[in-house]
């Protein structure tokens, strides 16, 4: 399926050649850049010879987005940061209904108040633990979504563009209270049925820190069926939000039988400006200020049931918002996992973001 979205792009442009408007195409070309540098303690190695610090390319993203006609939406997405030609959206979308969108292609699936949050705009640097391991991300499929009154509603279906044997449906319920400023109080809640065949399913995650070893490692599993759920709460008001979830998913082995993993998170964020964040269609957006402080702090758990293992982590954070483009983030992580009954930590680390975008 992965092949399918090269095709994509061509298709969007020949589509935009054959259309009379003479406003459209409206393209659009965009992107943005995340260089991370990161330092932490023997914690968060598996291995003490191991390196206590690393400096990547975190995302180098290149974007075309398109407004073919009145009714008519496209994007084009890639991420270049390792030197390889990443495809992470291809899609094109109809907005003609009055009572539904569709969208056709690789796309976010409706799963995850986090994970919807486009990276660019997340309050801390790395995600959650949770979101990353259990939340779906891009996947090629076919979405209906809709916004009547205070509600939205997403439904979908889409396969793993990493197994042809994967395959599921992903839906995605919202109700929010929201006045002109963006001032609001959200709940929102998640499904997702997932088929895999056999595929090979297993958690290996960092705690928190992009550059530190996996230390959540789960059993490695031929899985046959997948259940997520989630549940959201975010809250803004004059600049304070206040944004909660938790997910739990169960994963059944023909062999070994049902494994349930389980975590959550609870962050805020508070701008010295107290300007608020953009809210839209059930997702958080960015803050649009110059020369702006943002105090940030989260706390997280995530634990795998089977096999005796949690983690959890304590995050403050500070992002200085030179202007719409330029941002810097730095977050000190505070950690502990365990073990078979053995609790390791809590110890530090330290991660800084340099972001620019276009």
């Amino acid at each position: 399926m992965k092949k399918l979205s090269l095709y994509v792009a061509p298709a969007l442009l020949v589509f935009a050649a054959s259309t009379n408007a003479t406003d459209y195409p409206d393209l659009s070309i965009g992107g943005y850049i995340m260089v991370d540098h990161d330092q932490f303690s023997d914690l968060y190695l598996e291995d003490e010879e191991n390196s206590n610090d690393g400096t990547d390319i975190r995302r180098a993203r290149l974007s075309a987005k398109a407004k073919l006609s009145d009714d008519w939406r496209s994007k084009f997405q890639v991420d270049i940061a390792e030197g390889e030609f990443d495809i992470k959206d291809a899609y094109i979308q109809y907005k003609g209904m009055d009572w539904a969108n569709i969208t056709l292609g690789q796309q976010k699936e409706p799963f995850g108040l986090e994970k919807l949050t486009s990276s660019s705009d997340t309050f801390m640097i790395e995600r959650s633990m949770v979101t990353e391991a259990l939340a779906p991300g891009r996947s090629m499929g076919v979405k209906l979504d809709g916004n009547p009154g205070n509600f939205t509603w997403n439904i979908g279906y889409f396969q793993d563009d990493n197994s042809q044997n994967s395959q599921g449906v992903t839906g995605r319920l919202t109700w929010a209270l929201i006045d002109q400023d963006d001032n609001f109080i959200h709940l929102g809640s998640a499904l997702s049925k997932r088929k895999r065949n056999g595929d090979e399913f297993r958690i290996n995650e960092t705690l928190e820190v992009y550059s530190s070893d996996s230390l959540l490692e789960g059993t490695r599993l031929d899985a046959e069926d997948m259940s997520m759920a989630s549940i959201e709460l975010m809250w803004q008001y004059l600049g304070v939000v206040s944004m909660a979830e938790w997910i739990e998913t169960d994963i059944d082995d023909a062999t070994r039988g049902e494994y349930h993993y389980q975590g959550g998170y609870y962050q805020m964020s508070y701008p010295l400006s107290g300007k608020n964040r953009r809210y839209n269609d059930g997702k958080l957006g960015t803050i649009k200020a110059k020369h702006d402080w943002e105090l940030t702090w989260r706390v997280s758990q995530f634990e795998l049931e089977q096999e005796d293992r949690k983690a959890q982590t304590f995050a403050v954070g500070i992002n200085y918002l030179v202007n719409n483009d330029l941002i810097f983030k730095a977050n000190l992580i505070r950690a502990k996992h365990q073990e078979d009954g053995e609790t390791f930590g809590y110890d530090n680390a330290f991660s800084f973001r340099a972001q620019y975008s276009f």
